[in-house]
Order: structure tokens, then C-alpha cells, then sequence
């Protein structure tokens, strides 16, 4: 059957005669037409349809200790942050062009209003995702685990970060042999009372002084984040039973800890991550982030605004891994490749399931995407025949039918990358009107395909009956292309699992094993894989994740089947348990000085340049297991050093020509070197110019250094290029390196220094024309330039001496000749102030 259909019209209009005279005082200034006519470029459909209270978004609100309900919001624009919070809003990280904020809800048609402000997103909802894993992820032959100490490689020194369900603060496998806690400090985000951290508006801290004294109130009901952070940086002295200590060390048993209890809306965990990073930096410390965590919102190819600012946080000592997934078998990815003006369908089932108490709080949410070049109208038909729909591009619907209320959104919005996104929702409006069960048709057809003409559809949102009835696509499904955020971001590590323990024996006295038995070594069913939807590849690699022991959260109520023998200690399995193993890999790297500036290239480079493959990896890399399995033994092996002398002995170089140094060494068993400068004839090297990451092991070659003579002074500034194989170094007047394709080096930028920015591209896909934005700190050369994915340099669009400021420059999708270039992919570069900055580009014809 088919129902009229009105267009344009918010849900809470509809909805508006349940609620309180207050709360519709509250909303009184969000009407239909002030929405349609907000300064925003582009607004998240979900905020036109909010409702204080529904269920349904509780997914983004949140309360302060006052009760005010507040709206979690991620902003782009121009807009100052000291104007917003002027106005009452919130805002608290400012990252990669991207806010977090929270507003007030009666205060969010106000901000709709506000000139500068170019997006407006609804901060979404992630979801959480040792014996035997440290020995097949190499860790075990990196030290030594005494009686009462740990010895070799630990990482002491450097900051492991959690952002997830927080932390059993007395757990002993947290604490040192003196009984005080190894965590610098801890952000309960949910906290309603206390002192939040400086430069943040909400929740409690609490540092290591008021944590050995018992002062927190924050505890880890869920027990997931205590498994994480163990399995990353757990020193194993938790027992019981019997049983001796030791045995479940996670992989850098003596790095510091940084938590935070976050409330997994996206906006609170990329405040978390800058909570870390602002806590390693007052230590003077390193630090690598973990995030158990993520959501299948977005456009899965590292634009959405969760991946950009995550990213933009990282930097050099900087790094975030996060897990790549648990959705492999779930169904939740549908996919149609239309034609000429064929429709192209897909079907959802919805298994039977018990209904949620009260309304509006049973809901299917979706996220779809195709390209610019296409021209297409959105139906879905219920399960009992309702339809909403065609809606045409650009266009919203609502239908409030007998099967449940139906959201349609298509192309409303303008993100980042040039997409059409596709938002659809069906929820419970009435108490008898819930998601009906059975199969849901979503069809898309065609006006015109100017493209590829394939539409992707993911279903990230659901809470069907208290234990999340799981709706799967029968028609139109893919089974790739399932890496969440921020996994799909560009600057994080997106770690898959493999299996390397499934059965184990309970503290009852019995034996389990996970059900169906999944093969050792072999990949873990539930991991997600990629690649991403603009073909980059992910995940990065695997660790160790499908039966993985680590310390049990005393709050937690673990079912006795998991909980290991020593009674402290239990099991669990997922993404989440192998991204900490890569992270605490991460904190052995950056504990060694040769790595302590490495940024998050290099440490992928490295990672994925030691991983090992096996007959279950097969031929590597690949959208299941990236470049192999986590070979951490391997990636911390020591690197050669390569001593330079300068002024060079007998230089003879032609008048006006830059002196040159030729050294010559091999790399038979190392595949880095560390550049150690000696100004004194080689008497002393005290220098370290930085080091080449990721150049292939092999016989003796030869570095060429040049230096412009202005530059030669007994502080050895250094300016000029150096060659070593196949790669091509470019130094700058401060020392710090930047390599050129194909291998990649970072160094610390100066303490305080403003970050440098190199925007996506917009429109993203383009055709013909797209424009490069950047910022530059300070005055100083700048070079813009265009790559093919393989690493051939297309065009130099800028090359010369710019001041700070903001700048943009036009690229018409051409190479240095002039010639028209064709559809795909390719990336821009950014070279200022001692860095290199990296973003994918895509063009479309």
C-alpha cells in the first residue's frame, strides 16, 4: 500500500502534542523553515528530527549536573570558539578544521544561525569492539618476566592512552611493586560532579595523588576498557588461586597510563584523545592512544569528520590504533551498481524480537553514499507494503505508517568528500507502530549515472529489542568494505585479529571453546574487512585478538565461563583485543630513541614493513589481513647508525655548488638508520639529524648530503637534499627530514609550535576542477604538489616563500604538460615548516 508522503516537515512537529509545555517552549525556535533556511551549508538530518527525551536520540544527547539536555556536535567553519562559547555553547576540541561541542538544546536554532559556520554534525554513538597472544605477536622474546620485575624492552617512559568503558583503578596489574597506581590521571566523562580537566567543560578528573588515596568515584562497570588497557600495558601481578603471577603481561608492562571513561559519543572520545596528548606532553612524555572502539557511520573512506580530526590530533610521538572491527558477519553493508535507468535494490531482514519498553526507543538508522555524478530517487517499502518514497535528490520524506515511522534524507547534506549521503531512519513513533519485522526494500533509481554508479548503504544504528535483534541485507549484501571509524582514518593504525587461543580453562573447574571452533592462526570471523570505499586499503595488519586473556574488572560481572583459572584474569575476544597489542607495540617503538619522533607513517611503515605472512595470510597485503601479523620482535630490532662528518675531508666541489658529504654503509640486517652528525673531523657525533624509516635491507650503498655553504656554521643547520636508494630526502634549515616516495620520515616539530594544515580537497570527487586548501604557521617556503597513488609526481602546483596565514590553490586535474588526466585516484602533498602532510584526492569523469 502507498501513504501520502510529507516532505520537509521535522518529526517533532508531528510529535509535538506528547510533550510538555516546557519542553516545547525549548524548541520553539527550531521550525521547518528556520532549519531550511539556516546559515549551515549542511546540516545532520538527525538534527531536524530531535526530540528531547526520545529515545531514539539518546544516541546524542547528553545531561549536565544542572539537567540541561545538551546536543553532542562536531562544527566546521570559520567561527571563533570563544564566540560560540560566548553564546552559551560548549566547545572543547578544535582539530583538522573540525569542533566538538555541546549546546544546549534550546540554544540549537540559534547556532543554526550563526554566520561562519559551515557543518553542522550530530556527534554519533561508537561501540566498544595474554599468555598465548604475546608469544605469537613476538613479544615474549622482547624481556624477561622475574619474580618480582620485568626486565628488557617494557616501555617505561612513554604514555599508553585508553579511550573506553574506564578503568579498575585497584586492579594490581595497574599498579607497581609498591602498591601505588601507574596512571598519571583519569577523565570520567560521565561524571556529573567534580572538576573536569583544564580546557574542558564536563566530567571529573582525578590525578595519580588522589587515585593511590582511593579518592575517585569512577569504576569500570563493563569491564571492557580494564581487558584493554591490561592487554596493552598490564603488568601481569594480579593472582589468585594459586596460580602464579606473571603470566598475563600485556605487551608494555611499564609504560604509563592515561584514562579516560569516555561516553563513546564521537565528540567525547576525540576530546579524550587530546586529553591524552595534552597529559603526555605536561609529563614531557610520548604516546599512543588506544580505541577499542568505533562506529559504521560515515562514508568509509577516512573523510568523516570523526577520522579528520582524530587524525589531526596525531602527529610525530604522537600515534592512535584502533581496532578495525567486529561487523564481518554481521550484513550490515548493502551494495547496487545501477545503470542507464535500471533501479537497483536491497532488501533488510528484520528477525522477530521483543519491543523495547515506552516509545521511541526501537530504531533502525542508516548511512548511504554515492557519488556526485549520479542522479537518483530513494523508496523503502515495509515489510506490509508501505511505501515512503520516491524521494528525489535533494529532497527529505516522512511516512508514519503501521510498520514503524520512515525517515528519508537523500543528498541534503554536503560533506566533505563531494558525496550524496543517503540518511535513512524507521523507528517506533507510537507504541504500536515499532519496526515491523519481515523484509525492507530499498531501492534507488537512476535519473542519471554519470559515474561508477554504485550506491553503499550501511546500517549502523540499531536497537531492536534489548538484545539488538541483528537486521541483516538478504539482497544486495557486501561483504566488504566494513572497517569502522575512525579504523578508516589515514593517520590511525586500524588493527584486524586473528585467533591464537580458542579454548581455555574456567576458574569453575572446566574447559570452553568458542563455538563453531574457529581454526588457530587463521583470521577471527567477526573481523571486519576492507578495503575502504575508495579503494585505499585497510586494515593495516592483524594481531592477535579471538581468545585473548587479560585482567578482569573487579565492578564487572563477567560470565564464569571467561573468567582463567588465577580468578583475576578473563577472556574475551574481538578488534578491541587486537588493537592493544599494537599499541603497546607502538609505546616499545617510541620508548627507543631512534623512534621517539617517529609520526604515525613511520610507525605504520614499520609495522607493516615487519609483519609476517603464513599460509593463512596468503599473499600480503590484502583486505583481510593487511600487511600480515604483528611481528613486534621484528619491528623493534635494533637500526643501523650512519655517522656523517662535515665540513667533508678534501670536498672539492665546484665554486657556488653546495659541498657534499658521501658516505657509504649497509643495511644488510636493518632496515632504518639513524643519522648522527660530527662537526669536530669525527671526534664526536653529537647531532641526530633524524632517521630514514623503512628503506629496504641490502648491500652497501652510498648517501650523498648536500650542504648550501650559507648553512654551514658550527650548529650544522643543514639545507639541501640527501639520496639513499631509492628514496630522495629533503632537510631543512632546522635539521628535520622529510623523505620523498617511497619511504617516509617524521621529526618533532619545536615545543609550542602552531600545527601546520593541509585540508581535503573540495569538491571531493571532482571533475574538472577542485580547490587545495592549507595553513601555514609561520612564514617559510611552502610546496604544494600532485601524486599518483604509485608515487609519480603528476604536477607542482606551488613552490615559493609564503607568510602564515590561510591559502588555497586550484587544481584542474592536469598534469605538468597540460594534458587532461584521467579518473582515480591521487594525492596531494604538502611540504612546510620541516613537515610533510598527505591527502587522498579522487577524480571522477
Amino acid at each position: 500500500m502507498h501513504l501520502g508522503l510529507h516532505r520537509r516537515v521535522p518529526a517533532w512537529r508531528r510529535a509535538a502534542g506528547r510533550w510538555t509545555a516546557t519542553l516545547l517552549l525549548v524548541l520553539a525556535a527550531i521550525s521547518g523553515s528556520e532549519i531550511a533556511s539556516a546559515k549551515p551549508k549542511s546540516v545532520h538530518p538527525a538534527l531536524r528530527n530531535i526530540s528531547p527525551g526520545a529515545a531514539m536520540h539518546e544516541r546524542f544527547l547528553s545531561r549536565r549536573a544542572d539537567g540541561a539536555v545538551l546536543v553532542d556536535l562536531l562544527l566546521e567553519g570559520s567561527v571563533s570558539p570563544s564566540l560560540l562559547r560566548a553564546r552559551g555553547i560548549e566547545v572543547n576540541t578544535v582539530a583538522g578544521g573540525w569542533m566538538t561541542a555541546r549546546c544546549p538544546l534550546g540554544l540549537l536554532g540559534a547556532l543554526l544561525e550563526t554566520d561562519g559556520l559551515e557543518r553542522v554534525r550530530i556527534a554519533e554513538r561508537c561501540e566498544p569492539y595474554l599468555d598465548v597472544s604475546a608469544i605469537d605477536a613476538g613479544v615474549s622474546t622482547l624481556r624477561t618476566v622475574g619474580a618480582s620485575d620485568i626486565t628488557g624492552q617494557t616501555g617505561e617512559g612513554i604514555v599508553v592512552g585508553i579511550v573506553d568503558s574506564g578503568v579498575d583503578l585497584a586492579h594490581p596489574d595497574l599498579r607497581r611493586a609498591d602498591g601505588t597506581t601507574r596512571l598519571l590521571s583519569i577523565w570520567d566523562q560521565s561524571a556529573t560532579s567534580g572538576t573536569p580537566p583544564g580546557g574542558f567543560t564536563y566530567g571529573a578528573e582525578w590525578d595519580s595523588a588522589a587515585i593511590n588515596d582511593g579518592i575517585p568515584t569512577e569504576i569500570d562497570t563493563d569491564g571492557h576498557g580494564t581487558h584493554v588497557i591490561t592487554t596493552a600495558a598490564g603488568n601481569g601481578r594480579a593472582t589468585g588461586n594459586g596460580h602464579p603471577a606473571g603470566t598475563y603481561v600485556g605487551v608494555a608492562p611499564e609504560a604509563d597510563v592515561v584514562a579516560v571513561k569516555t561516553t563513546f559519543a564521537t565528540s567525547a572520545i576525540i576530546d579524550g584523545v587530546r586529553y591524552v596528548f595534552t597529559k603526555a606532553a605536561f609529563f614531557g612524555k610520548k604516546a599512543v592512544v588506544n580505541l577499542s572502539l568505533g562506529t559504521q557511520a560515515g562514508p568509509h573512506d577516512g573523510t568523516y569528520e570523526f577520522d579528520t580530526m582524530i587524525s589531526a590530533l596525531t602527529g610525530p610521538g604522537k600515534i592512535v590504533v584502533a581496532s578495525a572491527g567486529n561487523k564481518q558477519n554481521d550484513d550490515i553493508h548493502g551494495r547496487v551498481t545501477l545503470s542507464g535507468t535500471t533501479p537497483g535494490s536491497m532488501t533488510l531482514s528484520v528477525p522477530a524480537y521483543t519491543k523495547n519498553p515506552g516509545t521511541v526507543n526501537d530504531y533502525l538508522v542508516f548511512s548511504g553514499w554515492y557519488g556526485p555524478a549520479e542522479n537518483l530517487s530513494v523508496t523503502v517499502v515495509s515489510p506490509n507494503g508501505f511505501t515512503a518514497g520516491p524521494v528525489p535528490l535533494g529532497e527529505t520524506a516522512s511516512l508514519n505508517s503501521q510498520d514503524g515511522q520512515i525517515n528519508i534524507f537523500n543528498g541534503t547534506t554536503l560533506p566533505p568528500n563531494g558525496d550524496n549521503e543517503v540518511y535513512l531512519e524507521v523507528f517506533d513513533e507510537m507504541s504500536a507502530r515499532a519496526p515491523q519485522p519481515g523484509l525492507w526494500t530499498i531501492t534507488f533509481t537512476p535519473t542519471a549515472v554519470g559515474g561508477t554508479g554504485v550506491v553503499d548503504l550501511w546500517l549502523y544504528g540499531n536497537s531492536l529489542g534489548s538484545a539488538g535483534a541483528l537486521a541483516k541485507f538478504v539482497q544486495g549484501l557486501a561483504t566488504f568494505n566494513v572497517i569502522g571509524s575512525p579504523g578508516s582514518a589515514d593517520s590511525v593504525i586500524a588493527v584486524a585479529a586473528h585467533v591464537t587461543k580458542n579454548c581455555w580453562d574456567s576458574v569453575n573447574g572446566s574447559s570452553f571453546c568458542w563455538t563453531p571452533l574457529p581454526p588457530l592462526d587463521g583470521i577471527a570471523p567477526f573481523s571486519s574487512t576492507g578495503p575502504l570505499r575508495d579503494g585505499t586499503l585497510k586494515p593495516d595488519l592483524s594481531a592477535p585478538g579471538d581468545g585473548v586473556a587479560a585482567a578482569r574488572s573487579a565492578n564487572s560481572a563477567f560470565p564464569i565461563e571467561l573468567v582463567v583459572p588465577d580468578g583475576v584474569h578473563a577472556m574475551l575476544a574481538g578488534t578491541s583485543m587486537s588493537a592493544p597489542h599494537v599499541t603497546g607495540t607502538v609505546a616499545l617503538l617510541l620508548a627507543q630513541p631512534a623512534w621517539a619522533n617517529a609520526g604515525p607513517s613511520a610507525i605504520k611503515n614499520r609495522l607493516q614493513s615487519t609483519a609476517r605472512a603464513d599460509a593463512f595470510t596468503g599473499a600480503v597485503p590484502n583486505a583481510t589481513w593487511g600487511y600480515g601479523k604483528l611481528n613486534a620482535a621484528a619491528a623493534l630490532a635494533p637500526l643501523a647508525t650512519l655517522q656523517i662528518v662535515y665540513p667533508p675531508k678534501g670536498s672539492s666541489m665546484p665554486p657556488g655548488r653546495p659541498d657534499s658529504v658521501t658516505v657509504v654503509t649497509s643495511l644488510a640486517t636493518a632496515d632504518s638508520v639513524m643519522l648522527e652528525l660530527s662537526v669536530d673531523g669525527g671526534g664526536t657525533y653529537p647531532y641526530f639529524l633524524g632517521t630514514l624509516y623503512g628503506v629496504a635491507p641490502g648491500p652497501a650503498r652510498a648517501l650523498h648530503f648536500f650542504v648550501e655553504p650559507e648553512w654551514t656554521t658550527l650548529e650544522a643547520k643543514i639545507r639541501g637534499t640527501a639520496r639513499f636508494g631509492p628514496g630522495t630526502i629533503t632537510a631543512t634549515s632546522d635539521s628535520l627530514f622529510i623523505i620523498q616516495s617511497p619511504v617516509g620520515v617524521e621529526t618533532a616539530p619545536a615545543a609550542g609550535a602552531p600545527r601546520l594544515a593541509l585540508e581535503g580537497n573540495r569538491p571531493n570527487p571532482f571533475n574538472p576542477v577542485t580547490t587545495i586548501g592549507f595553513e601555514l604557521p609561520a612564514t617559510g617556503r611552502a610546496t604544494l604538489r600532485v601524486y599518483s597513488v604509485q608515487g609519480a609526481l603528476v604536477r607542482t602546483l606551488l613552490d615559493r616563500t609564503l607568510p602564515a596565514g590561510r591559502f588555497s590553490v586550484a587544481w584542474d586535474g592536469r598534469d605538468e604538460r597540460g594534458l587532461s588526466l584521467g579518473s582515480g585516484l591521487y594525492l596531494s602533498e604538502l611540504i612546510a615548516d620541516g613537515k610533510r602532510l598527505t591527502r587522498k584526492m579522487s577524480l571522477l569523469k
